[in-house]
């Protein structure tokens, strides 16, 4: 029995795994600040806050080791959906722990999507907000620029690349 043309499976890199691909190279540029922060770097440092600055000075282990923890949650939630989409066989074929396994990585990967979409696109318009808002003075405009410009905006767009090549890989491949 030979299956039909609709159902087979593309070869190479498609567009929905390239949108998957793009996410985690952009999971991947938002975990390196993490890791170079956490071990001992300070450039870019006041575009997250005065704060982690002074906490820093006075506990450098201690945040250091919070700034890899972050560091590495940033990475396993860049890498999970290609865990998802690669490295887990569909269909039929697999046996049922097989496809409940991907089932659980894939639903991790639209958490993740929804996750950075929801953090970032809020985290976006708090902190815009604020920027904006007339008469308000800040106790740290850097921090507000740094989060408003580059930082939320990063999340936001990493959710949204995850989000769309999600769909795109459920619509062409199944899960």
């Amino acid at each position: 029995m030979t299956r039909p043309t609709g159902l087979t499976r593309p070869t190479g890199l498609t567009r929905p795994t390239g949108l998957i691909w793009g996410a985690a190279l952009l999971g991947l540029l938002n975990a390196a600040p993490s890791y170079y922060w956490a071990f001992g770097g300070d450039a870019l440092l006041p575009s997250i806050g005065q704060w982690l600055i002074d906490l820093r000075e006075a506990m450098p282990v201690l945040t250091g080791l919070a700034l890899l923890g972050i560091a590495l949650g940033k990475t396993c939630a860049a890498i999970i959906p290609l865990v998802a989409v690669h490295a887990l066989p569909a269909g039929a074929a697999g046996s049922s722990r097989r496809r409940a396994h991907r089932v659980l990585w894939w639903n991790a990967s639209r958490l993740v999507a929804a996750g950075l979409i929801l953090y970032g696109a809020v985290g976006l318009l708090i902190n815009t907000g604020l920027l904006l808002w007339p008469g308000l003075s800040l106790q740290d405009p850097a921090a507000r620029l740094g989060q408003a410009l580059l930082w939320y905006p990063m999340l936001l767009l990493w959710g949204l690349v995850l989000a769309a090549g999600l769909h795109r890989f459920r619509a062409t491949r199944g899960v």
